[in-house]
């Protein structure tokens, strides 16, 4: 990976959707999640600052065999009113050997695609074999590559959707149609919910838009959503009744999420029952015990996706001649 040229590989996010399809990113972002349970990693606790009453994140990491990443991401929910993403970034990629800068590219489309590609894994090995509807709860930017990146595991022909803003919710119904999908709207979380197979929340909620009395069996849920300390996508009822709770970090969801850390103060969930998504592509966790039990996956984001997603992306570049390369 050594860059012996004095340039650095600009990448917009156009180029990013074009050259990260699902069937390379999966893969990539798979091996780095098991690189991190197994402790191969170079991965600090991201730093945090709240500014303007929004949220900034410095995250970077070492995944052997990819690089070092460092992201600098906010979440602005204001942003929906202005018509501008909710969340922005830039990734930086540095050669792990020279400490040379490789490429700096969109984080936003690639934090959009990392974690789609990690909901994908989390449904490879946790979606029920039966097949069924699948549900998204939330349709704003990072519904998209969530559809994008499960359903090429998860095949389905229905999605049930639902959103507080009509706006985006009919313009995610003619995305998901142009996919070929039948898209059914729904007045309410819960009648998205009922009869799913897979529920996917991708919100900016504080409080359970996922509630355990509705949810069918089988089903797998996604929460990318209530990534703050003490916010919740997820019900108590909800995480009471998963046979298995699978996250990206034990240590990351419990200073990041209430989805845990509150059911595990309560006494609702141990953390012996929660499992890594490395640990269970991996072989050393089960992420489904039964053919008709609810899995959970809840995910907050971790800089091994970003450093992963920007080395292949880089490289992929690379390969194909796609991007700018500037002088610094």
């Amino acid at each position: 990976m050594v860059n012996l040229l004095p340039r650095v590989l600009l990448l917009s996010g156009r180029e990013l959707e074009e050259i990260l399809s699902p069937s390379i990113l999966i893969d990539e972002v798979e091996r780095a999640f098991i690189e991190f349970s197994e402790g191969r990693t170079v991965t600090p606790p991201r730093t945090v600052m709240w500014v303007e009453g929004n949220w900034w994140g410095v995250m970077q990491s070492y995944v052997p065999g990819y690089g070092v990443g460092v992201k600098v991401v906010n979440v602005i929910p204001a942003n929906l009113e202005r018509g501008l993403p909710t969340i922005q970034a830039i990734v930086n990629l540095f050669d792990p050997v020279t400490g040379s800068p490789l490429a700096v590219m969109d984080g936003g489309v690639l934090t959009a695609l990392r974690t789609g590609a990690a909901s994908a894994i989390s449904a490879k090995y946790m979606a029920p074999k039966e097949r069924g509807p699948l549900a998204i709860i939330g349709t704003g930017y990072q519904a998209r590559y969530q559809l994008k990146f499960v359903s090429h595991v998860y095949r389905t022909d229905e999605v049930r959707v639902y959103d507080i803003r009509e706006s985006a919710t009919e313009s995610f119904r003619e995305y998901a149609e142009s996919l070929g999908f039948k898209v059914v709207k729904c007045r309410s979380p819960a009648e998205a919910i009922e009869g799913a197979k897979v529920v996917i929340e991708a919100t900016t909620t504080k409080t359970p838009v996922i509630e355990g009395r509705y949810l069918s069996r089988p089903t797998h849920v996604i929460s990318i959503g209530a990534h703050m300390r003490d916010a919740r996508a997820l019900d108590d009822d909800a995480i009471a009744l998963a046979e298995t709770v699978v996250v990206d970090s034990r240590e990351a969801v419990m200073l990041e999420t209430g989805d845990i850390r509150i059911p595990v103060e309560k006494g609702i969930l141990t953390m012996d029952r929660v499992s890594e998504l490395g640990e269970v592509a991996s072989g050393r966790r089960r992420g489904r015990l039964t053919d008709e039990g609810v899995t959970i996956f809840k995910s907050v984001g971790l800089a091994i996706q970003d450093a992963a997603a920007a080395a292949v992306a880089y490289r992929e570049a690379v390969r194909r001649g796609v991007g700018k390369y500037v002088d610094l």
